[in-house]
């Protein structure tokens, strides 16, 4: 097969000892196999392709450290899907463990909750240290590891690259690190509230809440809250007023001696009407024959931070308890709470909270 010239005994052995190391050398190589098998470095798309890749093929575990994973509402996206994928995973037995950075919790919100109702080993950090890794290691082998959260707009909008390496020793390394992050293992969220939506602008807008407030207009206060838990109720920003029930839901009661008025009826609609022409006044509805169109609080608005009037506010008596200046004060901080990265908890200093709303320190104070 070889054609050489060998003159000597010496060189023959040579030439057998050479033979001998590359086959040893071709050995080895089949049985420990290489080292180094395959890398890229992954851009937008192309990083969210090959991650759904490799998820959808992952065979024994799945270990991810992110700063944030930001599920689209509406369910459909690139990191919903993602977040899909690892369902899968989990339900064809691969092991899963996801932690995320604890000062964004309202961010990791949606994606915590799915991750959890499906039985995945999903924690926060402490809040001792700042977890800002952007890693994923899927079966001990190949690693992800980059500038990446998962976020729609990582994948489709910024600038981002992540190394992608099929790397057993690194992939290793980066779950052992992870294992050995101290996380919050219980969950740390309280129920999301169900309630009534009002628009951040009754706060925030110099013509809305606050002319109420300056105003002491209490009953127009409360009968706008009313509207708009109709306006939740029902769906629909116009409607048509039933002066008989919103009165009675205002704590009106007819007297026995109706005096100028003709029948109950007419003493409802009286008491109603002045505040909802009061209302429309400020410009805070649109009010013309019987029927109200809640122009400040349109629910197709709804998207980040807003206030959310759990219904127990009305069930539990709140409505008629408080004072105006306490259900007002009330309303910030479901706002606040709404838009703080610790949900439920918030802090603001009263010298920037009378800024922001503004409102005097005194009607802080003694609201609260």
């Amino acid at each position: 097969m070889y054609k050489v010239n060998l003159q000597s005994a010496s060189l023959r052995l040579v030439f057998i000892v050479c033979l001998i190391i590359v086959h040893c050398f071709f050995i080895l190589s089949i049985v420990e196999g290489p080292s180094y098998v395959y890398a890229d470095i992954l851009f937008g798309k192309s990083y969210h392709e090959t991650m759904h890749t490799y998820l959808k093929e992952a065979d024994t575990s799945i270990t991810i450290a992110m700063y944030f994973i930001i599920l689209e509402p509406k369910g459909v996206g690139p990191i919903n899907e993602l977040v899909n994928d690892i369902v899968d995973a989990k339900k064809r037995g691969v092991q899963v463990k996801i932690v995320l950075e604890d000062s964004k919790l309202r961010a990791n919100r949606l994606a915590y909750e799915k991750l959890r109702e499906n039985n995945i080993a999903v924690y926060f950090d402490t809040p001792e240290h700042l977890l800002h890794i952007k890693g994923v290691a899927i079966d001990d082998r190949y690693i992800f590891l980059g500038s990446a959260n998962w976020s729609k707009s990582a994948i489709q909008d910024n600038y981002e690259a992540t190394y992608f390496d099929d790397s057993p020793q690194d992939a290793l390394a980066f779950r052992e690190y992870v294992d050995n992050i101290p996380v919050q293992k219980n969950d740390i969220f309280f129920p999301q509230t169900k309630g009534v939506f009002i628009s951040k602008d009754f706060l925030l807008s110099p013509d809305l809440g606050r002319k109420l407030l300056k105003a002491q207009a209490y009953k127009q206060f409360d009968l706008y809250l009313l509207l708009c838990r109709i306006q939740e109720e029902t769906g629909r920003s116009y409607f048509e007023i039933d002066y008989d029930f919103l009165a009675k839901r205002m704590g009106y009661q007819a007297p026995k001696d109706l005096g100028e008025y003709r029948n109950e009826h007419e003493y409802y609609y009286e008491r109603i009407h002045r505040s909802l022409k009061r209302l429309s006044g400020y410009g805070i509805i649109d009010y013309k024959k019987g029927k109200v169109t809640l122009t400040a609080n349109i629910i197709t608005g709804k998207g980040g931070p807003s206030i959310t009037i759990p219904f127990e506010y009305w069930e539990y008596g709140y409505s008629d308890s408080l004072s105006m200046r306490a259900k007002y004060i009330y309303l910030i901080c479901l706002y606040e709470a709404s838009r703080s990265t610790r949900y439920p908890f918030w802090f603001r200093s009263q010298k920037d909270m009378s800024k922001l709303y503004g409102i005097s320190d005194n009607t802080i104070s003694s609201a609260l």
